[in-house]
């Protein structure tokens, strides 16, 4: 394996070898969501589950997120170009979002939440009080998740490329902004 393989599986791995990583990835992060309590929202964003929020419910909620950006997706993969798959561009969804795998399990370290609840009660009383240590420790957290979501991105700008075989500035311009606004508006459809 080598480094175009980990930014671009698409280009080497069938449809039916990248559609059952997506979904045994997609299984993981389902079952990592309901047991730390987090819902997927949008593409490659997380929030907490209220406790009045049924398991199937959280679980539909968060593949109505997969399902969103599936269509439409498609359906600009389609204006690019007419021999574009429904199942390339599952699979571009499915398999960019396995990053937040590591997303929820950093989340979760003992360190970071406790660092993060130290954070938030020193802010609101003496925001001058807040430690050195808390302060180094959040700016690796939060720079290891950014690193996750432009991996996440890569892989799914990488996997519409390839469905699509799109090269032109305009169509990476229109992806890109399509890519943001599905993350933001996604997030008001599922909440």
């Amino acid at each position: 394996m080598n480094w175009r393989t980990i930014f671009n599986p698409f280009s080497k791995y069938n449809e039916k070898q990248l559609l059952l990583a997506g979904i045994i990835g997609l299984i993981i992060t389902l079952g990592l969501c309901q047991l730390f309590g987090f819902q997927v929202d949008s593409i490659f964003h997380y929030r907490y589950t209220d406790e009045k929020t049924s398991i199937i419910t959280s679980i539909g909620l968060s593949i109505l997120s997969y399902a969103i950006p599936t269509v439409i997706f498609f359906i600009l993969g389609k204006i690019y170009n007419k021999r574009t798959r429904l199942i390339d561009i599952i699979n571009t969804v499915l398999i960019s979002q396995i990053p937040g795998i590591l997303i929820i399990l950093l989340s979760e370290i003992p360190l970071v939440k406790s660092t993060m609840d130290s954070i938030a009660a020193t802010a609101q009383k003496n925001p001058e009080g807040i430690l050195a240590f808390d302060l180094i420790t959040m700016c690796i957290y939060s720079f290891s998740l950014l690193i996750l979501i432009v991996y996440g991105m890569t892989l799914f700008y990488n996997g519409f490329k390839t469905a699509t075989n799109f090269k032109d500035w305009k169509q990476i311009v229109l992806f890109a902004f399509i890519l943001l606004a599905t993350c933001i508006t996604s997030q008001f459809y599922t909440f």
